[in-house]
């Protein structure tokens, strides 16, 4: 049966050659017009908010194609019973709607079970609605669970005894514990049975084993007393190592548009006596910020009314400066003094492309880098006999050159990059300043293959940046990489031809002997 979906794959191809079609316009349009998405809520589903006086915030999000229109909020008591219902107007690719307590009598409302329904709609008339239960309750602060407790090697997995301690919104902790360097997790009640949580990975967040298991937390934090902190909201965790540190207040977010006012994304740590300190954030001139005491505004919050970069408790917002660069910056505050600072590190790019007369889009169509996670930017590249240069956002307002090839250190405005021609994984690094061209050699690897190991060479065809092989696939799943490592490669979903993606799915594949192409220019592959 394979016969058909072959053909209908190749007349597709057909089809969109004889036609002319963009396929990058074709993408952007599909990639950016969707229905409108609730993005999070406050209260939020099967939540809990602390009695008294409370707002209601719900955060929505679409795509340029079809901005947001309106949306609307309705709660309910235990019995359905309507209590409040907002409409209102919206606008952009993200806005939010927010009910203050007193608008329906928050204050005045018992302890127990209450409903939320929300619906929003865009500009085409796409529509997205959500209905969720959250409750009421006495616990000090809003959080998900009544309960965290922590089990592991150090205490013979007897969660029962290590309570930890809501002491934020969502934010649960425990000081002075020892996990003498062993395994660990949170649990949701004094025995095991309910859910628990673990951090596999080590990436910083928990995953609950009602979401299809997980493991224990063993991420190698050594013996000593630690504090540890979680979120049972967004799951993210900390372990520090206990500190004696002066404070004036408890914990300290940092609350501006960015985050519209409201969550704990952007926690300072106490880094000293009353010194508080975020390492990056990503602002940008206009932006209004104040530092809170509680990422929901309860509490004291910060701002300052003479924009002279000492606070006051319960001041104006604090708004970055039109003379700064927008970029990645630092942010410290002093909860004595009530001195701040932010600090510019980096500049932010939406994009570092490559283009020149050595490149397929000559001087006007970048080939866009990857950002690696050591925060290099990469490509690969067939180049013919030129020049090149790197630049921001696809314009000359902010580019690079250099005299050196095939590595050299980067000019801002320098002169054109003169290149020998041959395939390359190039690497820039905007921050350090430097450029390296490391001929590449293509591989196709897989255990449709000789397994996930060992590479099968391509050979360069006469064609600029296209590769071909001839191989017997058996059943199974293949990629494409450089230099015989994962650390750069392309996937993609379609078989037998299809665009590659960067660090893409692995590519299945039908068993049997193919002649393989591979082009690292226009990304396209085909087994034929």
């Amino acid at each position: 049966m394979q016969f058909p979906k072959l053909l209908l794959g190749w007349l597709l191809l057909l089809l969109l050659v004889a036609t002319g079609c963009d396929r990058d316009q074709i993408d952007v349009a599909a990639n950016t017009d969707f229905p409108p998405s609730i993005l999070s809520a406050t209260p939020s589903a099967d939540g809990r908010v602390v009695a008294g006086d409370f707002d209601i915030r719900v955060a929505f999000a679409d795509g340029t194609v079809s901005p947001l229109q309106s949306a609307t909020v309705t709660l309910l008591d235990s019995a359905m019973t309507e209590i409040t219902s907002v409409t209102r107007q919206l606008s952009g690719i993200q806005d939010s709607l927010v009910i203050q307590g007193s608008e329906f009598g928050a204050a005045n409302l018992g302890v127990g079970v209450y409903n939320m329904t929300i619906s929003v709609t865009d500009a085409k008339g796409q529509t997205t609605e959500q209905s969720f239960s959250f409750e009421i309750s006495n616990l000090p602060f809003p959080a998900n669970e009544e309960a965290v407790y922590i089990a592991g090697a150090f205490n013979g997995w007897e969660p029962s005894s290590n309570q930890l301690t809501l002491v934020g919104p969502n934010m649960w902790e425990i000081e002075g514990v020892d996990l003498q360097g062993g395994e660990w997790k949170l649990v949701d009640g004094p025995a095991f049975g309910g859910e628990d949580w673990g951090d596999s990975d080590c990436d910083g967040f928990m995953e609950s084993n009602q979401n299809g298991g997980n493991e224990n937390t063993a991420c190698g934090f050594p013996s000593g007393l630690v504090d540890i902190r979680f979120n049972d909201q967004t799951l993210s965790y900390t372990v520090a190592p206990q500190v004696t540190f002066a404070s004036a207040t408890m914990s300290l977010y940092l609350l501006g548009t960015f985050n519209t006012f409201s969550g704990g994304e952007y926690q300072l740590d106490l880094t000293g006596d009353n010194t508080w300190s975020l390492d990056e954030i990503e602002l940008s001139p206009g932006d209004q910020f104040k530092f809170a005491e509680m990422p929901d505004f309860q509490g004291t919050n910060y701002g300052d009314d003479d924009n002279d970069g000492v606070a006051q408790v319960g001041g104006s917002n604090i708004t970055v400066a039109d003379s700064l660069q927008a970029g990645i910056y630092s942010v410290t505050f002093n909860d004595r003094t009530l001195a701040y600072s932010i600090e510019f590190l980096r500049p932010t790019y939406t994009s570092i492309g490559i283009l020149g007369n050595a490149t397929p889009g000559a001087w006007t169509t970048d080939v866009n880098l990857q950002r690696n996670n050591q925060g290099f930017f990469q490509t690969v590249i067939a180049l013919k006999d030129g020049a090149v240069k790197f630049r921001a956002d696809d314009s000359f307002d902010l580019n690079w050159g250099g005299s050196d090839f095939p590595e050299g250190t980067a000019v801002v405005g320098g002169s054109d990059i003169a290149v020998t021609p041959g395939t390359y994984l190039v690497t820039f690094d905007p921050e350090g300043l430097t450029y390296s061209f490391v001929p590449a050699e293509i591989g196709i690897i897989g255990n449709a293959l000789n397994g996930w190991e060992t590479d099968v060479n391509m050979v360069a065809t006469d064609s600029l940046g296209e590769y071909t092989v001839d191989v017997t696939l058996k059943e199974g799943a293949v990629k494409f990489r450089v230099n015989d490592s994962f650390d750069y490669n392309w996937g993609g979903t379609e078989f037998p031809s299809d665009t590659a993606v960067y660090n893409g799915s692995d590519i299945p594949s039908t068993p049997g002997d193919y002649t393989v192409t591979f082009n690292v220019n226009t990304l396209i592959y085909s087994f034929e």
